[in-house]
């Protein structure tokens, strides 16, 4: 049975898209091809180990590959994924990319305005939607999963760091999976993330999403892949209109809110937040 030896567990609208892009260019790392986010630990546990190990390559084909991973962004939050990642892959390795946690928001805000068609404004779905802001939660989730997994597992990036300088953020990573370095796709490496915001033909985006969803709870992936590669994605996930910058007292009032669990966050994994308290 075949199955990954590293997870990209998260953030959310962190860089995880970009990363996923990156390490597929790799030739010795191997990534689920027919699905990019398989949230096995997350939504599809009842589904089986025999179901997960799908998506991975055959023990004929897996010498192939130095390492195997899966990168679903959503693990992070989910409680119940530490633990079962821990009974299924004791060792597994976990790469978390951490996102000032305002910025976080704000980005996934307009996710939601993108692909969902999101009327309300961002101070309504804050208040409404606790999920906008308790994902943001970094120091709880990542304590959550010091109960299954020392720290010496874990491979910690800030986003701000990785979009500064997105090569000294690889090596890091390469030296963490040991693997060659320098091998990534210089394309991908330079790939700019798609930018959120109010799209045209914003009802017929929300039902194609739907629809793709549909297709992967009934594994037909393969549907959905097609429509991709023939380009019929387009006609519906079309260029949208950038969404404004979050206005700065909206952006330091969420800082306070975050601060107690920032400076947790600092004393857990080690490493200086200050950057996420200046105001831009």
């Amino acid at each position: 049975m075949t199955l990954p030896d590293f997870l990209v567990i998260g953030a959310m609208r962190s860089g995880t898209t970009w990363l996923d892009g990156v390490l597929r260019s790799h030739p010795d790392i191997y990534l689920p091809e027919r699905r990019k986010e398989v949230n096995f630990f997350h939504k599809f546990y009842d589904r089986g180990i025999d179901w997960y190990q799908k998506f991975f390559p055959s023990p004929g084909q897996v010498s192939q590959y130095s390492r195997i991973g899966e990168v679903t962004p959503a693990y992070l939050y989910s409680p119940e994924a530490p633990i079962r990642i821990k009974e299924c892959i004791p060792h597994c390795q976990l790469i978390i990319i951490l996102r000032n946690p305002a910025d976080r928001a704000y980005s996934h805000y307009g996710f939601k305005v993108k692909n969902l068609a999101e009327p309300r404004s961002f101070q309504e779905v804050l208040c409404q939607d606790s999920a906008l802001f308790t994902r943001g939660l970094y120091g709880q989730h990542i304590k959550n999963y010091l109960q299954y997994f020392s720290l010496d597992n874990f491979l910690i990036l800030l986003y701000e760091d990785v979009r500064k300088n997105p090569d000294h953020a690889l090596s890091k990573i390469t030296n963490f999976l040991s693997v060659k370095p320098n091998l990534f796709d210089q394309g991908m490496i330079e790939r700019k993330a798609n930018t959120s915001g109010r799209p045209h033909l914003a009802k017929a985006r929300v039902l194609a999403g739907k629809f793709r969803d549909f297709l992967r709870k009934k594994d037909l992936d393969w549907v959905w892949n097609v429509a991709k590669s023939s380009g019929m994605e387009q006609i519906f996930f079309t260029k949208s209109q950038a969404l404004p910058p979050i206005e700065p007292d909206v952006r330091a009032e969420l800082l306070t809110k975050y601060e107690s669990d920032i400076a947790a966050l600092e004393e857990v994994i080690g490493i200086d937040l200050d950057i996420w308290r200046k105001l831009c």
